[in-house]
């Protein structure tokens, strides 16, 4: 039987053990807490970078890395109900593009434009994720990194890390008034860097001159009108990815308004990266070989099927486009023509 000096020790042990459990419970909670609100708070950062970005005026001249290369830019942007920009190459051949709305034009050195209309909503800079959802945590681990400077502006460092391989990750400087994107950097699952833009130097709210966001030399041009605009699918889609990456989810379904029937343009998307399926008619009916290439941050995954041609994009892994790819077949409710 214990004395009361051993009886006295065991319930102190008792007693520590017990605030010891406490403690770690009350920790945990703690840190959980901690890791909620940075995920609340990454995700109203990231919207809050979505919107400046289309929202503000500004200009400047950036760095981007991609694809081997580094190339450096300038930019205008006026923003409003009516966005408009103007994005102007400053090392290699002079190349520029002019957004005004959803109207765009490519302009190459030769002076030969391209004019098209782009659906999509997305502007000129580079690397620009998309933050279209509040539930990118399902897919994504958002957390603050601390903070830094980027042409002489202080920034918040917001890091977008995938829980699979079916995305890319971002590491972001946002302006910390404004939450302007002023760094984007794209890193694979294992933080490895594939492509990267930086501004170097930048003016917030400065709105630029109306002749900043004209093209050079319009009376020079030679203008080529792209495909004419697409319209929505009036019922479902003819095609569809039937079991595509989790998350990525069918977020328009459209047309060439020339286009014959059964080719369409979908877009999934996760709410931060987006795939497009292009399908369209061929017409002679060779074996295409499937392909599948990459330029930096970009894949393309390419094949046909009977009399038709698929082409599958968008800024993500390889592994994202051919599963996608893969799993495309036609709607039994809307068969495509033979």
């Amino acid at each position: 039987m214990p004395n009361q000096s051993e009886e006295n020790v065991r319930r102190q042990s008792i007693f520590d053990m017990g605030i010891r459990r406490g403690l770690l419970l009350a920790l945990g909670a703690l840190i959980s807490c901690n890791v909620t609100a940075q995920v609340q708070q990454g995700a109203e950062l990231l919207g809050q970078m979505a919107s400046s970005v289309r929202a503000l005026d500004y200009q400047g001249s950036l760095v981007y890395q991609h694809a081997g290369r580094i190339d450096t830019l300038r930019v205008f942007h006026a923003g409003g109900t009516r966005e408009q920009e103007r994005l102007i190459s400053l090392n290699g051949p002079r190349n520029e593009v002019i957004r005004n709305g959803n109207n765009v034009t490519c302009i190459q050195a030769d002076d030969s434009a391209i004019v098209y209309t782009s659906t999509s909503g997305r502007g000129l800079l580079p690397l620009v994720p998309e933050a279209a959802t509040s539930r990118l945590d399902e897919h994504y681990t958002i957390r603050l990194a601390g903070s830094d400077r980027v042409a002489g502006y202080a920034a918040d460092i917001v890091e977008v890390s995938p829980r699979d391989g079916f995305r890319y990750g971002y590491r972001l400087w946002l302006e910390k008034e404004t939450r302007l994107l002023l760094r984007s950097v794209v890193m694979d699952q294992g933080k490895r860097q594939i492509e990267q833009f930086m501004f170097v130097s930048l003016d917030i709210g400065k709105t630029p001159a109306a002749t900043d966001l004209i093209p050079r030399q319009r009376e020079l041009l030679t203008t080529t009108a792209a495909p004419a605009d697409e319209v929505n699918l009036r019922g479902p889609p003819t095609w569809s990815a039937h079991s595509p990456p989790a998350g990525f989810t069918l977020r328009s379904a459209r047309r060439s308004a020339a286009s014959e029937a059964g080719a369409q343009h979908l877009v999934y998307s996760d709410g931060l990266a987006s795939v497009s399926v292009y399908v369209e008619s061929m017409e002679s009916t060779p074996d295409l070989p499937v392909t599948l290439a990459n330029r930096g941050t970009l894949n393309i995954y390419s094949f046909s099927r009977d009399s038709w041609r698929f082409t599958v994009l968008g800024d993500v892994p390889a592994a994202t486009v051919t599963a996608i790819a893969e799993s495309l077949k036609a709607n039994a409710a809307s068969r495509p023509p033979p």
